[in-house]
């Protein structure tokens, strides 16, 4: 996947905001995706109204047996305030 770069203004204050949706077919439903929102940002994945994924460090994956429904990438923040969002390459953490 090529990395997708957006900036998004938050409306309102607080409140979950989607910024992006994504579909994976069946076929490539086990390949995922990171998203890093800086300034770091809560960002949560829904899939079918269910909360499938969600960090208060401004990244997590997207991908996984729930991108055969639709995933909605939402985040949270202050009205006014400008994020930018990375949408590339899975996200691995080395956890030592």
């Amino acid at each position: 996947m090529e990395q997708q770069v957006k900036l998004h203004k938050f409306a309102k204050d607080h409140e979950w905001e989607t910024v992006d949706t994504y579909w994976s077919s069946p076929f490539y439903y086990w390949k995922r995706h990171g998203v890093r929102v800086s300034p770091p940002v809560p960002v949560r994945v829904l899939a079918f109204g269910r909360v499938v994924a969600e960090s208060y460090e401004g990244w997590t994956n997207i991908g996984g047996a729930s991108s055969m429904l639709v995933q909605k990438i939402q985040i949270r923040g202050d009205q006014g305030n400008t994020v930018r969002i990375e949408i590339g390459e899975e996200i691995i953490v080395d956890e030592e």
